[in-house]
């Protein structure tokens, strides 16, 4: 977080360039990783070139930025190469290389702007444009989906180095270099997942990540029907749901157009055995699904219930004069309660009074309790047309407990469904168990404010997340 803060700073003392934007078509969207950036930090097209916000996207590739005070300078760096920004200038430093950067960083309403093409370039990151939907794709190999670091054996996952598409340029419905076209993915119900292609077709090497298997298939692409749901869904990866206990999901996507790829991967509960057979049009994969061991009847369940804020950190201000730090006790005591009350459950709390708890405190005590489950509770605030609730995750095992409880959270409000997202929360990241965060409504908005700040409401909403913690302990079990 210092970094982004030390680039903001920067950015915000130093800049004074605006230079001209088109407002001539509305902004595309961007997605980082298959998650769609907050709103009013979209993409801007100015003088030809793709503009995108750096703060958000800091936050995902791991760099640290510096600035020394008295220059106007940037320095930017993932311990292996240095990037040097000086604002006013066309040009960067990269490894003491000049390069040109074609336009200048800008700042506008608090939000500061790049180039995209050099943060895809010199950030190791892979840029798509979706011309149906208006949507800038951004994803970094390294730390993506299936998960950080490298696949087990010699070869790393998502390395190599693909040609940036920006608006003006879009990647065509099916690339020059495709020799097959995948038409659709099915599941039989029990132990086969087949990727159905039109063309030839030869996949490479699987590769394990945890337990994740992934499949990248080169010289292929996704057919315009599969391309034509996702961006009307504004969705980066295809999902196919299995619901069996071993074989969670399987998700799918470009991963590179140099040479285009396509990439499968299959979420596992545990790594099971599997076949591979390549025949015409088809390619099976077959596992030997084990079914999990049964839950443990006698299992007491540690749960974390997090109560965001307190003390001298009140959260968000809420239109109803109230604070959400109130709100988040509320909620959270009623959890408690309410968890008592199963023998299978021993609830604890990180604060049950208006404390000051320090965001790595809470995590630690999670950890040190050896919990199974942490849910962290909190309310929104942004402009006061945006209204609904979003549940964070972090870590891919948090996210079956995530779609759980936010589907229970949805059902409590009655607010509109902001989805599940992936975040990088402190509270969601340092914990060693799933872990999420949920965003029960907008304080900003004054029918969400209302509605959080009525005590049945609350109750409501406190029965839904119990009854969504006992649904994932029952068909999930603990850590």
């Amino acid at each position: 977080m210092k970094r982004i803060v030390a680039l903001l700073s920067l950015l915000f003392a130093l800049i004074a360039l605006y230079p001209a934007e088109s407002h001539a078509a509305e902004p595309p969207s961007l997605y980082m990783n298959g998650v769609r950036i907050a709103e009013g930090a979209s993409p801007r097209v100015v003088n030809n070139f793709t503009m995108v916000p750096i703060r958000v996207i800091a936050e995902d590739i791991g760099y640290t930025v510096n600035w020394t005070a008295g220059t106007d300078q940037v320095r930017i760096s993932n311990g292996s190469s240095l990037i040097e920004l000086t604002f006013g200038k066309d040009t960067a430093l990269v490894d003491g290389r000049e390069l040109k950067l074609g336009a200048a960083a800008f700042v506008d309403k608090g939000v500061t702007y790049v180039p995209l093409r050099f943060v895809g370039e010199q950030l190791g990151l892979q840029v798509y444009w979706d011309s149906y939907s208006k949507s800038v794709f951004l994803y970094n190999p390294q730390s993506a989906n299936p998960d950080e670091g490298d696949a087990d054996g010699d070869e790393g996952i998502g390395t190599e180095d693909g040609e940036v598409k920006e608006p003006g340029g879009e990647l065509p419905a099916v690339p020059a270099d495709a020799l097959a076209v995948v038409k659709e993915i099915q599941f039989d119900g029990a132990r086969r997942v087949t990727v159905l292609f039109q063309g030839s077709m030869t996949p490479n090497k699987p590769l394990w990540s945890g337990t994740k298997l992934v499949i990248d298939i080169p010289y292929a692409s996704l057919s315009p029907e599969i391309m034509a749901d996702l961006a009307a869904r504004k969705a980066s990866q295809g999902e196919l749901i299995t619901d069996t206990r071993a074989l969670e999901r399987v998700r799918y996507s470009y991963y590179s157009n140099n040479p285009s790829t396509v990439r499968v991967v299959f979420d596992l509960k545990v790594r099971q055995d599997y076949e591979i057979t390549l025949e015409e049009g088809a390619l099976h994969v077959d596992f030997v699904l084990e079914e999990l061991p049964a839950a443990d009847p006698n299992k007491k369940y540690k749960v974390v219930i997090d109560a965001g804020h307190g003390g001298e950190d009140p959260g968000a201000p809420s239109v109803t004069g109230d604070w959400e730090k109130t709100f988040n006790l509320a909620v959270a005591r009623k959890v408690y309660k309410l968890l008592e009350q199963d023998s299978r459950i021993a609830p604890y709390m990180t604060r049950s009074d208006d404390t000051y708890i320090g965001l790595y405190e809470r995590a630690g005590y999670a950890n040190n309790l050896g919990a199974d489950l942490f849910i962290s509770i909190h309310a929104n605030r942004y402009t006061s047309s945006v209204s609904g609730v979003e549940t964070y995750y972090n870590r891919a095992e948090s996210l079956k407990l995530a779609e759980v409880l936010h589907k229970h959270l949805v059902k409590a409000t009655g607010l509109p469904d902001r989805k599940v997202r992936k975040a990088n929360f402190v509270v969601i990241r340092e914990t060693k168990m799933p872990a999420v965060l949920l965003e029960c409504g907008y304080l900003s908005n004054e029918k969400d404010a209302k509605l959080l700040y009525t005590e049945s409401v609350q109750d409501r909403i406190a029965a839904e997340i119990v009854a969504g913690i006992k649904e994932y302990l029952t068909a999930y079990g603990g850590k």
